[in-house]
């Protein structure tokens, strides 16, 4: 039996410019790519969930909530605690930073297509042949932010973010908790802004890893959006999902 310390609440800007965040960063990191090798056929074995430490305080936004679970019996060679879990939540926002990343990937990688003065898609004179100048406007075409219609849009939504357990505590019950922490943070802050009752959890995951969990969760898919092969490197492509769960401020989060 582990013996665990309390759960840490923290909000975004108390993690800035702090050992912390480099710890939570290293962890979440790790997380991503434990699961990624699992599925080697997507070819993310190498990958990184945040560049740098402060990704993650970026896409947490101003108003993020991160919890985290450590261990009493461990300690890292700064003497601190080790992080054996962490979860967090932030007001949802449709847009994202990979929409913004795929975007730009897909404009550099037409560019270099239309830059070359060579190849199977031009004519004799060297031009590209109408077919191929339409594909490549539809590959422009095709980029933006992920939405989805799952009912009025006057209900809350708030996502839910980087719910990671070291592989030596899962199945232990820690995301569990740690969700359940999150759901009421989500109900106290939408009852504090004055809203709900209702309100709605938000998850976005790739379909291929971490769909199945969601939804075994009661989380509804509710939008799904394909990205080809050659993004990041997948030699694939992947899908990413959206899914919601529906809560009410006045209920007792079992």
């Amino acid at each position: 039996m582990h013996n665990e310390t309390e759960i840490e609440r923290i909000l975004s800007k108390g993690l800035s410019n702090t050992s912390k965040l480099k710890s939570l960063w290293a962890f979440v990191n790790d997380a991503f790519l434990d699961n990624m090798r699992q599925y080697p056929q997507l070819g993310f074995q190498e990958a990184k969930r945040y560049e740098q430490p402060e990704d993650f305080i970026e896409e947490m936004g101003p108003n993020g909530v991160t919890f985290i679970q450590y261990a009493s019996e461990s300690r890292e060679s700064d003497g601190s605690a080790k992080i054996i879990a962490t979860a967090g939540c932030k007001p949802w926002n449709k847009a994202s930073k990979l929409d913004e990343r795929v975007q730009r990937m897909r404009r550099e990688r037409v560019a270099r297509e239309m830059s070359s003065t060579d190849g199977p898609n031009r004519d004799s004179e060297g031009f590209y042949t109408k077919a191929h100048e339409d594909q490549l406007l539809q590959q422009l075409e095709k980029v933006g932010p992920m939405t989805h219609d799952d009912g009025d849009d006057s209900v809350p939504r708030w996502e839910v973010m980087t719910v990671c357990v070291h592989p030596e505590r899962q199945k232990q019950g820690l995301a569990g908790k740690l969700m359940k922490m999150v759901t009421e943070e989500v109900a106290s802050q939408v009852k504090s802004q004055g809203k709900g009752p209702e309100f709605k959890l938000v998850v976005r995951a790739m379909k291929e890893t971490n769909e199945k969990y969601w939804v075994g969760k009661g989380f509804k898919i509710v939008a799904e959006k394909c990205f080809e092969p050659g993004l990041f490197g997948s030699p694939t492509g992947f899908h990413i999902v959206d899914l919601t769960q529906d809560h009410r401020t006045a209920e007792e989060i079992a």
